[in-house]
């Protein structure tokens, strides 16, 4: 299976219009959130329109940015993992919105207590699979989490969960200047950055699970 996995798109339409090829070739695209600038739904259903455009094959979660009627679009459209779990053939996704509490206040935020439900109660959903994959806006506390200014982004449920569960992949954002890929015990860690600035992660899911950044 091979996924287009972006996060941080914050309202632009033009690098997904660029994307256009990486997209079509894919069987998946993941969203790990941050859809909007404005916070809204309408703007959301632009974005998510244009991805449209080139494939119906999405999986989403909404970011700390985008107000819950965002994550209302996704789930209307089938879309959303916030607190649930897919199978995709022998894979299994599950996601987090929102994420953890910031500095500065922004749409969706959840409590670590909040966080470490929504986590088990999608992983309940999915934990038989395969490979089990996290659908993530906040990375895990200490991994890919760092802030141009060196604080720490990340979620300590996040870590937590990942140090006590399975899972084989997170796919994550928030934190734009921390994008890349880190191994977290079994777990790869890849934070897509900002796709408005046309970073995104290309992943293959087979017997080897090989993730790359990528910018267009």
């Amino acid at each position: 299976m091979k996924l287009f996995a972006v996060s941080d798109i914050h309202g632009a339409t033009k690098p997904i219009e660029r994307a256009a090829p990486l997209i079509r070739a894919s069987d998946l695209v993941v969203i790990a959130g941050d859809i909007t600038h404005t916070k809204t739904r309408a703007e959301a259903a632009e974005v998510i329109a244009c991805i449209e455009q080139f494939s119906g094959r999405i999986l989403a979660v909404h970011g700390n940015w985008d107000k819950i009627e965002v994550k209302d679009l996704l789930e209307e459209k089938g879309y959303s993992l916030h607190g649930k779990g897919r199978m995709m053939g022998e894979i299994g996704f599950f996601g987090l919105g929102g994420s953890s509490p910031t500095p500065i206040k922004t749409a969706t935020t959840y409590t670590e207590e909040e966080i470490a439900l929504v986590l088990q109660a999608g992983y309940e959903q999915v934990k038989d699979a395969s490979q089990v994959v996290l659908i993530s806006h906040v990375p895990p506390r200490g991994v890919r989490d760092r802030s141009f200014i060196g604080l720490r982004g990340g979620s300590r449920s996040v870590k937590a969960f990942l140090e006590m569960h399975p899972v084989s992949l997170c796919l994550c954002g928030h934190i734009h200047e921390a994008s890349g890929i880190e191994r977290f015990q079994n777990t790869i860690v890849a934070n897509s950055g900002s796709f408005k600035k046309g970073r995104y992660v290309s992943v293959e899911i087979g017997p080897n699970l090989a993730a790359r950044p990528g910018r267009i």
